[in-house]
């Protein structure tokens, strides 16, 4: 019988794990609390070091969150009892749900071995839901591959966050709460941005104990996909989060994908909801008095105010202290992004707007003239119909919004990052330059287009192929079998960076992943709906459809400017 993996983590404590059942190869070492919220709606802290030998065999609390019909984000965790408060406690825990789960080689633990990569996973889910309970992020089988069929061990790290209510919501209630506490400084004092900044901390501990696992702190790669890759975005061109990683890999999404709000508008909005969702409005209470009102709800109940659909999405704040200003002039920003950076892959799935569809695109021709003035700048009207044409039938609208939704939301915004990525090497001969990958999923799951949904290559449908945890791995066919190990092989050299550019002019190889050979020449990587990797030009959009969209971009800024200096105007009446 195997010996349970023990680790001593200097300034932590000692945690036992346990070896992956089907991969005894793999050590995975889970619930390793790495902050704790001392407060709701105050910055995390870092966890206090243990005493005696923690366990660390069973999955930790996760964040509350609404119930999703998203089937990815249900498998969170088992069903739980809500009137059972033990049970209810043992999978959602507001102050202890800061943890994070490691997947290591199990020989990587001897001390006498070479320091290898990290792969540090955020997971996505509209900052609304999500965790590291997912099966879907299970990463036994990813490590496992890493060692025996790609012989470049990596270490794997999924992280939680707090998320809804608890890690994105602002108002201006909440900044007069912040603001008059003077426990904090003034670096404390935003608010809507608790998520990242758990993110921050938990990157924090990667760095400061990753060693004791065998991982190398300084050879970080941070992969998230859609909310995850946004907030990789975000510490990419956030001066103070600099320096936590050295690679990236953003999947479906760019921070513009989640731009962050403000706190007296979208926050407002979401803030009021849930004062009327208990009851608050119609009291007639103070700001300090809906915040200490909204304090004494028990998390379980402050969630629930996210299940009737009425919250609108979570998203980052411009709060004047970590994030200053309008991240769609950040996004196009050369000398914002991280200089440490070695490389970062972006892209996305071939059918990204179809999931959206049902709330946010058009259903139907009768929801055509509400979703057109949002998308299409006054006047543009004729350039947009050159674009993507208009829609005749039902059929039409649905398939036009889709297709709108995927360039708006992921593939523009992808495009910006990395122009503007790959212009830092203009503005910063000093360094070595940051090398740019781009890839496309293009393959549905075939068990999923079984079924009828029409969803195509949808959102978040490389993930089961990343992971190849067991509970996917039985619903491939053999075919999408290989494409996983593909998949996983082109992220796990990347976190390597033996399929880069500099480093195969260097050792006369051709790379794997493509080249940033110059504007206009770049290549991409498409994951094929046939299984095969085949390389291709970098942008689907054309030059029209860029152009289009950069003054679609520009208009909503100049609007968004509008409507804040109208709210100034108004409290000054």
């Amino acid at each position: 019988m195997s010996t349970a993996p023990q680790v001593n983590i200097p300034g932590c404590g000692t945690v036992q794990g346990i070896l992956a059942e089907a991969q005894p190869t793999v050590a995975k070492f889970l619930n390793i609390p790495y902050a704790t919220v001392p407060e709701r709606w105050r910055s995390a802290v870092k966890a206090a070091p243990w005493n005696g030998v923690r366990d660390a065999s069973m999955q930790g609390p996760v964040c509350q969150q609404p119930k999703s019909a998203n089937m990815l984000v249900s498998m969170a965790s088992a069903d739980v009892d809500e009137d059972d408060d033990e049970a209810y406690a043992k999978v959602y825990n507001e102050e202890h749900c800061l943890n994070l789960n490691i997947f290591a080689p199990k020989d990587q633990l001897n001390k006498s071995q070479p320091l290898i990569p990290v792969m540090v996973w955020i997971h996505g889910g509209e900052y609304k839901d999500g965790s590291n309970a997912m099966e879907l992020y299970d990463a036994s089988n990813m490590v496992a591959h890493s060692i025996s069929k790609v012989g470049h061990p990596v270490i794997v790290v999924v992280i939680n966050y707090r998320l809804n209510y608890f890690g994105f919501l602002s108002s201006a209630e909440l900044v007069q709460d912040i603001q008059s506490d003077n426990r904090l400084s003034a670096n404390e004092k935003g608010v809507g941005n608790w998520g990242l900044l758990d993110q921050k901390i938990a990157l924090e501990w990667v760095r400061d104990h990753i060693a004791a696992f065998g991982g190398n702190p300084k050879d970080v790669t941070a992969f998230g996909e859609s909310a995850g890759a946004a907030s990789i975005g975000y510490h990419l061109s956030i001066p103070a989060h600099h320096g936590l990683f050295q690679r990236a890999i953003l999947q479906s999404g760019c921070s513009t994908t989640m731009t962050a709000g403000r706190a007296e508008l979208e926050g407002q909005r979401q803030f009021d909801q849930l004062c009327r969702h208990f009851g608050l409005h119609e009291a007639n209470l103070s700001g300090p008095k809906k915040m200490e009102r909204l304090r004494r709800i028990s998390a379980k109940e402050l969630v629930k105010a996210g299940d009737n659909g009425k919250a609108g999405m979570f998203i980052p704040t411009i709060d004047n202290v970590l994030i200053k200003g309008d991240v769609r002039e950040w996004l196009h920003d050369p000398t914002r992004y991280d200089p440490g950076v070695k490389s970062v892959m972006l892209g996305a799935c071939r059918d990204e707007g179809r999931m959206f569809v049902p709330e946010i695109g058009a259903k139907s021709m009768k929801h055509w003239p509400r979703f057109l003035p949002r998308h299409c700048p006054p006047g543009e009207e004729k350039e947009f119909e050159m674009v993507y044409g208009l829609p005749k039938t039902d059929a039409d609208a649905a398939r036009i919004s889709a297709l709108v939704l995927s360039d708006t939301v992921f593939l523009y915004p992808i495009h910006a990052t990395t122009v503007a990525l790959m212009r830092t090497n203009e503005v910063n001969l000093s360094r070595e330059p940051v090398e740019i990958a781009r890839y496309y999923f293009d393959r549905p799951l075939q068990i999923v287009e079984d079924m009828g949904l029409g969803l195509g290559a949808h959102h978040a449908v490389e993930l089961p192929f990343l992971f190849a945890a067991d509970t996917y791995l039985g619903l491939f066919t053999e075919a999408e079998k290989v494409l996983s190990q593909r998949l996983m092989e082109v992220w796990i050299l990347f976190a390597w960076g033996v399929t880069s550019r500099q480093y195969g002019l260097r050792h006369g190889l051709n790379s794997v992943l493509p080249a940033d050979v110059g504007e206009g020449k770049e290549e991409a990587l498409v994951f094929t709906e046939q299984c095969t990797v085949e390389k291709t030009r970098v942008e689907r959009m054309d030059a029209r459809t860029i152009a289009f969209w950069r003054r679609s971009e520009a208009w909503v800024k100049l609007k968004r400017e509008e409507q804040s200096r109208q709210r100034q105007r108004q409290a000054h009446i």
